[in-house]
């Protein structure tokens, strides 16, 4: 396994900040809030460029046409209790 640095970034989804770490080596997407309490965790199969430009083209969409999160995230999304608190 490489031992490579995670890449973070805060963004603000639905009003709320959120913290995005990203481990290139494994795959594996964390999702926090402010307090550091892990509200999702996943996998991206792409880069981290591509994480970015996805949120940053998310940003920039109304919400109505927004994609649907399970598409992005996978279906495990929904599941999490907290997660409705996200959803768009």
């Amino acid at each position: 396994m490489l031992a490579t640095k995670p890449c973070t970034a805060t963004c603000v989804i639905d009003g709320i900040a959120v913290t995005l770490t990203f481990f290139p080596d494994t795959g594996v997407l964390r999702i926090t809030d402010g307090t550091g309490s892990r509200l999702r965790e996943t996998r991206w199969s792409a880069s981290w460029q591509s994480l970015v430009a996805t949120f940053r083209e998310l940003s920039e969409t109304p919400v109505e046409d927004r994609a649907d999160p399970d598409v992005l995230f996978g279906s495990h999304y929904r599941s999490h209790p907290l997660s409705g608190r996200y959803a768009n």
